[in-house]
């Protein structure tokens, strides 16, 4: 019997969290939070220390949402003006909420102070100018008489009328503010009408993608221009709207990373552009086939990060790429492609100090820390989530399998702990959302939590995943086709290389896309013993009505819009729900605007009718993101809700392995 402890559900009250790191001369910022099941997550802003190598806690506030350095020696945060120590005895803290207090807070002693309130609601700081003012993003609304703020009641005349993660959003709009810290001066009529998105400024000039909201929401997006000595905004990219990832402004002119999205539709990778402000050239300089971001799965990352980042004068863009598994750093120069690191885990945040990178991320079979690039190399610094020493964390084991295609592919698996192959043990094929997302081979702690509880857990990236290419992650019109092929061909191939993993006890889990595929397996498929549904699609006919993103995503993936519902509905799993044999679980938040509720609803009823064993377990005030960002005490009810019902319908009762077949090994 190991001497490790297992992996439970309760650990994840003991991890900590990193991400939005920030540089500013030889200063390096993070933020850190920790879960706790009153407060949920408490943040705080860390420092790390080059000189000493030290990492120390700069604030104990608990609230730290995001930050921007005003110089080397202080930082500026937003906080919601209720949150301020000034607001604490309010009775009604919604209605102090229509401001943002503007904090300031010094780096080498001393606590952080009220600088200002602002009148503006949700903001934070897009940019500190070379001037010192503040670029603020803000949420507004386009007034409506004959609504009121308070009324017990929606009027919905646009589409989306709400939006998972911001509820219902009937005329709010995203804009832009100039304060002045020295003047208190504040500017808010700056973008117009417009709904902005992705913002860079470079001098006097600020450059940002964004559209006018009309009754339906464009999917495509211009590029702007916002003069600050005149207050001119300009459009620049008329003649060719895409979608927008990131805009990045600097002395050669703004990189524009999007698409057009003529090639594979709405998950197209985008191209990186170089636009010429002053000339209107507009060229597509970088045809990158790759993903862009990080898109690797887990459930071990609270804190938001960056994709890329540039050097305004230099004019050196470094991005993250997805790559099959994990995370590369590129840098392009407008020419040059550059790989500075291939990393074999995730990169959540990164920055420059004195010109050497800093990053965090995770390595195989590890959580967050902070590390540094030496010589071509990764160096961890920081020793954050040391209880992973304690326990038993099974360690990823490839295996290989042919694709729909006849393709080599590779998905994993990990060994239960105390691995006796004498004995045979159940397993749980866990599938990843998306569909064009990734997991990798990092700290998955449901993964590891059933590890730890005595199942085989496998996975893999099947076809419609991210980080092979436009072509492979390329699912239109095919959901349910061959995309269930290769998950049964992985799980063929984990049988015969396994043979310690019981053909008989075999589950089934996924979230999203996975609770999609996992509803289209129980009804195309016996050889599950028990199966978990998380928010879930299970009708595409009514997922078109109901979901925020319902339309545009129904009409791209299924290539079939309501003109055609007997496609729609040939590729929705309740039209297979009569077939379902399977004792099944589904979980749902009654705030999940992108996978509705109604979608897990649905699918249970046919099964529940049918007399077969259901349940669901709903989440309030939850959203799409349960899993990852909830509550924490919900995200410890979920894990153990799932893993009660794997353990009841597909129990650990070992029985010896007398195939006569070749005993795994699970290194």
């Amino acid at each position: 019997m190991s001497e490790l402890k297992p992996i439970s559900v309760r650990d994840l009250l003991e991890f900590s969290f990193y991400g939005d790191l920030k540089t500013c001369g030889s200063r390096i910022l993070f933020i850190q939070a920790k879960a706790d099941e009153k407060k949920n997550y408490i943040r705080d802003l860390m420092e790390y220390h080059p000189e000493s190598g030290k990492i120390t806690q700069l604030t104990h506030r608990g609230n730290i949402g995001t930050y921007q350095f005003r110089d080397e020696n202080s930082v500026y945060f937003c906080l919601p003006e209720q949150s301020n120590e000034n607001n604490k005895n309010q009775e009604n803290k919604e209605e102090a909420s229509t401001g943002t207090s503007l904090m300031l807070l010094p780096l080498d002693g001393g606590e952080a102070y009220q600088e200002d309130v602002l009148d503006l609601k949700g903001a934070s700081i897009a940019a500190v100018l070379e001037d010192g003012k503040l670029l603020m993003s803000y949420s507004w609304k386009e007034e409506d008489e004959a609504f009121k703020e308070d009324a017990d009641y929606e009027v919905l005349d646009e589409s989306p009328w709400y939006f998972n993660g911001s509820g219902f959003i009937r005329h709010e709009r995203n804009g832009l503010a100039l304060y002045d810290p020295k003047t208190k001066a504040l500017d808010k009529d700056l973008t117009g009408k417009l709904n902005v998105s992705a913002v860079s400024a470079f001098k006097n000039k600020i450059y940002f993608s964004g559209s006018e909201m009309k009754t339906v929401a464009a999917l495509q997006e211009s590029v702007f221009q916002l003069d600050l000595d005149t207050k001119k905004v300009t459009e620049l990219t008329a003649k060719k709207k895409m979608s927008i990832f990131s805009v990045k402004a600097c002395e050669k002119g703004v990189f524009i990373i999007g698409s057009e999205n003529k090639r594979y539709g709405l998950n197209e990778n985008p191209y990186i552009y170089l636009l010429n402000p002053e000339t209107g050239s507009f060229d597509g300089i970088l045809g990158w086939d790759e993903a862009y971001g990080n898109t690797v799965g887990t459930d071990c990352a609270v804190v938001g990060g960056n994709s890329d980042f540039i050097d305004p004068y230099t004019s050196v863009l470094s991005f993250v790429s997805t790559i099959v598994d994990h995370n590369n750093l590129y840098t392009f120069d407008g020419s040059i492609l550059h790989e500075v690191l291939e990393w074999q885990g995730t990169i959540h945040s990164f920055g420059y100090a004195n010109e050497t990178l800093y990053f965090i991320g995770a390595a195989e079979n590890e959580l967050q820390q902070l590390y540094r690039l030496e010589a071509g190399r990764p160096v961890v610094l920081s020793d954050f989530n040391e209880l992973l020493k304690e326990r038993y964390v099974a360690k990823v084991k490839p295996i290989i399998y042919l694709n729909y295609a006849n393709e080599d592919q590779m998905g994993w698996v990990l060994y239960p702990k105390d691995f006796d192959p004498k004995k045979t043990y159940p397993g749980i094929l866990d599938i990843h959302g998306g569909p064009k997302t990734v997991y990798g081979k990092v700290f998955y702690h449901e993964m590891q939590l059933w590890a730890s509880e005595g199942y085989f857990v496998f996975f893999c990236n099947p076809f419609g995943a991210d980080g092979q290419g436009n072509a492979y992650a390329d699912l239109r019109g095919k959901y349910g086709t061959d995309d269930f092929k290769d998950l049964m061909n992985f799980t063929d191939a984990v049988l015969r290389e396994v043979p310690n993993l019981d053909p008989n006890r075999l589950s089934v889990t996924g979230g999203s896309y996975g609770g999609f595929m996992t509803n289209w397996i129980i009804g195309h498929t016996d050889r599950f013993k028990a199966a978990v549904s998380q928010r879930s699609i299970s009708n595409w006919i009514s997922f078109y009505g109901t979901s925020d993103i319902g339309p545009e995503f129904t009409v791209d993936q299924q290539a079939a819009g309501l003109e055609h519902v007997s496609k729609l509905w040939e590729h929705s799993p309740l039209a297979y729900a009569s077939q379902i044999v399977t004792p099944t679980l589904f979980i749902h938040s009654d705030e999940d605007y992108r996978c509705p509720l109604e979608q897990g609803m649905q699918m249970m009823q046919s099964i529940l009718q049918k007399g077969v064993p259901t349940r669901m377990c709903l989440f309030h005030g939850e959203n799409h993101d349960l899993s990852r960002t909830g509550q924490v005490k919900h995200r410890l009810r979920r894990l153990d809700e799932i893993t009660r019902w794997m353990k009841k319908y597909n129990p650990v009762n070992h029985s010896i392995n007398n195939e006569g077949k070749k005993e795994g090994n699970p290194q």
